[in-house]
């Protein structure tokens, strides 16, 4: 929802991206120029660090998934967007708290997050249910939606909701696909990523100078503990077939109504959903204590943005970069936020309710974003353990906060010297 097909082609969206980009030529006196990349997820990185440091100005703004920008951040290569005056960050269409939650050192900002680089929330993360197998079981299609609402959407009530729902369907005694089940995954590595990057630890302290990883505490090891129960009970069944496409996967089972919950998968993923004979319920991922709030996971594939360092008139661009956000958000926004997913794609206002709170309560970004740069660990520190069905988290920290830890401090000295 960049550049769209440059016009107008009946489709709603299309159309909305099209006139968006119009109006803010015509306000600003400008022409957009878009070039498309192949780069993939593993040359991203170093064809981004060759365009830039051919030294030309030939790109304004660069989008592309969030773990290669962070990766370059510490090179002297990007724009530091901190403090810049145009940009009114206390307005919804910034993603503020994301921003600041990539910024390792104060007053040192890289990374672009906003409604005009939508794929951050087509991207996130929800959970999906199976609306009708709910009011099968529990009487009401809305009884998940409920429980979101009314802070009861915990990882102890969500275990016990997706217990509830597993039924032995051929009565062998033996869990596998055919049965019915709370929930499906197709893996411990992938599928967990969005569970621990909504999971509400801070792993960056920033109360030290300079900041240190630093998450080895109660509530990391209370969520490992939560995130096994979830994971290793009667009602999950883990490691289905056609794992290696997730989509074939969620149309088989999911789709046909096998499971109540089906897990890793995105916002817009709700497309997919247009010939289920159900109705879907996104909501966001569960909490830990009902005193805390939902938070909503990013991937490291998804798309944010940064200014080259090339770039000759910084005012001009972040300008553009305002009006673009603004006009997003009051325009392109209520067509596919509004229209697209929650009338299109769902039919009633709860599901519109639980867009809104997994759109306003972004998480951890940190550790999906950093997980690469700092070693592979962070992440680690979870899926490992779970894979194995162990709640041993203190011996997994140790054994790589060490390395962890010296990644980030070489990324913050390198970034300090910029100044």
């Amino acid at each position: 929802m960049i550049q769209g097909t440059g016009e107008e082609d009946g489709d709603i969206v299309n159309d909305a991206v099209y006139k968006r980009n119009l109006t803010i030529e015509e306000k600003l006196n400008i022409k957009f120029e878009y070039t498309q990349t192949k780069y993939t997820y593993s040359d991203a990185e170093a064809n981004i660090r060759k365009v830039v440091m051919a030294g030309d100005d030939l790109y304004d703004i660069i989008i592309n998934d969030v773990r290669s920008l962070i990766q370059l951040t510490d090179e002297n290569i990007f724009c530091n967007v901190a403090n810049v005056p145009i940009f009114d960050l206390e307005k919804r269409y910034w993603y503020a708290t994301t921003m600041n939650d990539l910024t390792i050192v104060p007053n040192h900002t890289y990374i672009l997050a906003g409604d005009y680089f939508a794929d951050i929330i087509k991207s996130c993360h929800c959970l999906f249910y199976n609306k009708n197998m709910c009011e099968n079981f529990y009487g009401d299609p809305e009884h998940i939606d409920n429980m979101v609402l009314d802070s009861k959407w915990t990882y102890e009530n969500a275990t016990k909701v997706i217990n509830e729902n597993y039924a032995d369907l051929d009565g062998d005694g033996k869990m596998k696909e055919g049965d019915r089940f709370g929930m499906i995954a197709h893996d411990y590595w992938g599928n967990l990523i969005a569970f621990v990057g909504s999971a509400g630890i801070e792993f960056l302290d920033r109360s030290t100078d300079p900041p240190t990883v630093n998450f080895n505490n109660d509530r990391s090891v209370a969520y490992l503990e939560a995130l096994n129960n979830l994971y290793h009970n009667d009602g999950t069944l883990v490691g289905i077939k056609d794992s290696a496409d997730n989509h074939l996967g969620l149309n088989r089972l999911f789709g046909g109504g096998e499971a109540l919950m089906v897990v890793y998968q995105r916002l817009n993923d709700l497309a997919l959903m247009r010939n289920f004979d159900f109705d879907i319920g996104p909501i966001p991922y569960p909490k830990l204590y009902e005193s805390d709030n939902h938070y909503t996971s990013i991937h490291d594939t998804t798309e944010m943005g940064a200014i080259p360092i090339t770039c000759n008139d910084l005012a001009f661009v972040t300008t553009v970069l305002e009006a673009l956000n603004a006009e997003t958000s009051k325009t392109l926004f209520p067509t596919y936020y509004d229209v697209a997913l929650k009338v299109k794609y769902t039919t009633d206002e709860h599901a519109a309710k639980m867009i809104d709170m997994i759109h306003d309560n972004f998480g951890s970004s940190f550790s999906v974003a950093y997980n690469n740069a700092l070693g592979d660990f962070m992440l680690q520190c979870f899926t490992g353990p779970c894979g194995k069905k162990s709640n041993d988290f203190a011996s997994v920290y140790e054994k790589g906060i060490g390395a962890c830890e010296a990644k980030l401090q070489k990324m913050i000295e390198a970034i300090e010297s910029f100044d």
